[in-house]
């Protein structure tokens, strides 16, 4: 699950999550390929739990420094016995390779002044500095949060740029919290087609941020429950000034989780999400893609990637987290999706965008 990939000179690298949500024994894994993506190497363990912990987490985020060094942000998570999904704990990496994701080093804690701080989002080069959106946190009393970390020296230090989004009053009730889990699964329960978990705190999630061309900086936030929603709209938010400012957070007129965002040569916006699935919707489940403008005000119709082995999915956990890879004057987007009676696996599709 939860795959982040990048196109090197030597081919493409793909990390993923072997278990939801940093479910014990979860794993960061590595697989590469040529550059066609037909065949993939036997994955290597780029992170594993530590001693005391439980299990390591990671989700979009990875990327190729102009230097060449790839940057792979991780959680580590440990559970509180009894406290439930809201009770984990987690701690940021940021694991690095210098061989092209052969071998990942730097598997050591980031100092961050944030009580829970998780990983979402690429994490983009914009001359001598890095950005790096979190969620979570900041306080370990408040409701969660979009941020925005910031390193002036290769990703070595870390600071809090500035939230981009944050409701201290969200919350989220209706059918989509009463069918979530709230528990510890066993590992029956995890790999279930239709299992999806829940955390009782709300706000804003999982952030795509993406440089445009004119040096402004445009965001896609997650949410649960931001300003007494329930429609699971997602919202957006923009920066004038590199990071440092937003505007107010607004809805983006449609919902979804699993924001990801790209900047296509004509400056427009390809942003891929998974489609949420209301309680007693006949929706499809799967991974869409739209385009717009660079000020996001409006979107076009939706694309619905395709599913390699045609599965007719029936939940929409069962696939999401696209992450963009531009390659050649095209884009391929990687996502996990389902097979009964074999689980998830990561899959992609090759994107066709025309552009004016």
């Amino acid at each position: 699950m939860f795959p982040a990939a990048v196109d090197t000179p030597d081919g493409l690298v793909v990390a993923y999550s072997t278990v939801p949500d940093g479910w014990p024994g979860g794993e960061v894994h590595v697989t590469r390929s040529d550059r066609t993506g037909e065949t993939w190497s036997t994955p290597v363990v780029a992170a594993a739990a530590h001693a005391g912990e439980d299990a390591v987490l990671g989700a979009l985020g990875m990327v190729r420094l102009a230097n060449g060094a790839l940057l792979l942000p991780v959680n580590a998570v440990t559970w509180n016995e009894g406290d439930g999904v809201a009770g984990r704990q987690i701690v940021l990496r940021l694991l690095r390779s210098d061989d092209g994701g052969a071998t990942w080093t730097n598997d050591v804690p980031v100092a961050i002044d944030f009580a829970w701080p998780a990983v979402y989002g690429q994490i983009l080069e914009l001359g001598d500095e890095l950005l790096w959106p979190v969620w979570g946190r900041q306080d370990a009393a408040e409701r969660w949060r979009s941020a925005l970390l910031s390193s002036t020296d290769g990703g070595l230090t870390w600071s809090l740029k500035a939230t981009i989004g944050y409701d201290p009053d969200a919350r989220l009730v209706g059918d989509y919290v009463e069918s979530g889990n709230t528990d510890r699964g066993d590992a029956d329960e995890i790999f279930d087609p239709e299992f999806r978990p829940h955390d009782p705190t709300d706000g804003f999630t999982e952030t795509s941020v993406c440089a445009l061309g004119d040096g402004r900086l445009f965001a896609i936030l997650r949410q649960q429950g931001v300003g007494g929603d329930r429609t699971l709209a997602m919202f957006r938010s923009r920066s004038n000034d590199g990071g440092s400012s937003w505007s107010p957070y607004e809805p983006a007129g449609f919902s979804g989780m699993s924001p990801a965002l790209h900047r296509l040569p004509d400056d427009s916006l390809l942003l891929a999400t998974r489609r949420h699935v209301p309680v007693g919707s006949d929706a499809a489940p799967g991974v869409e893609v739209r385009i717009g403008p660079a000020d996001g005000t409006s979107w076009s119709d939706v694309t619905l990637l395709e599913d390699p082995y045609g599965t007719v999915l029936t939940s929409e956990y069962q696939c999401g987290y696209p992450a963009i890879v531009p390659q050649d004057g095209g884009v391929r987007v990687f996502f996990y999706s389902y097979r009964p009676d074999e689980g998830r696996y990561i899959a992609w599709n090759q994107i066709a965008v025309e552009t004016t």
